[in-house]
């Protein structure tokens, strides 16, 4: 019998640090290749925009399952991230401002200026959740599950989501942001959802 093909999209929380990481502790979704055929589109730091990005650039309908781990809604889309668009990890990295306030690179001010005197934390999570409801609207008839470390309570609410916020507290670590642990709690919980 041919494995479950699996999606997974997402931010920093799914990717694939390998690519980077060569550490003894295993991210979930390396941890999800041995039992499934697993497409990782996940790019770490990444906009909710650009998760909508990586759904709409493949055939939904391909997969038996899609898992997306979402992202703050704080994170704004840049073409090209100022520092980070050479990093094997982080290339397609898009803006936060803990991100930018603690880095020095040419257009720090004019960035950290903005985060600090122009962006509108109400208008950010409105364009989010508007975006959500997209991703909802377009991976509607396919088993998809939801996941986020979300301190916003008024993020879009999803059909199937698991939001591992405690987990992250809990166990934090170098790859996925988890510890060995972290990544064994999240990949049972994954893991649960995909063969019920």
């Amino acid at each position: 019998m041919a494995a479950k093909k699996v999606l997974i999209c997402g931010d920093s929380f799914a990717s694939d640090w390998s690519v980077k990481n060569q550490t003894s502790n295993v991210g979930w979704p390396n941890l999800l290749q041995k039992m499934y055929d697993i497409n990782n589109l996940a790019q770490a730091g990444c906009s909710e925009y650009k998760i909508y990005q990586q759904l709409v650039s493949t055939n939904l309908s391909s997969y038996d399952h899609i898992i997306i781990f979402h992202t703050s809604p704080f994170r704004i889309y840049v073409k090209q991230h100022p520092y980070l668009s050479n990093d094997v990890l982080h290339h397609d990295c898009d803006l936060i401002y803990n991100d930018i306030k603690n880095h020095v690179f040419p257009d720090q001010d004019v960035i950290v200026t903005f985060f600090e005197k122009y962006f509108d934390l109400d208008y950010a999570k409105f364009v989010h959740n508007l975006i959500c409801e997209k991703i909802d609207t377009i991976t509607n008839g396919v088993s998809c599950l939801h996941l986020s470390i979300n301190f916003n309570p008024e993020h879009y609410v999803f059909k199937n989501y698991i939001n591992v916020l405690e987990t992250f507290k809990q166990y934090r670590g170098d790859v996925n942001h988890f510890n060995n642990l972290g990544n064994k709690i999240i990949f049972d919980k994954v893991s649960a959802w995909l063969n019920c």
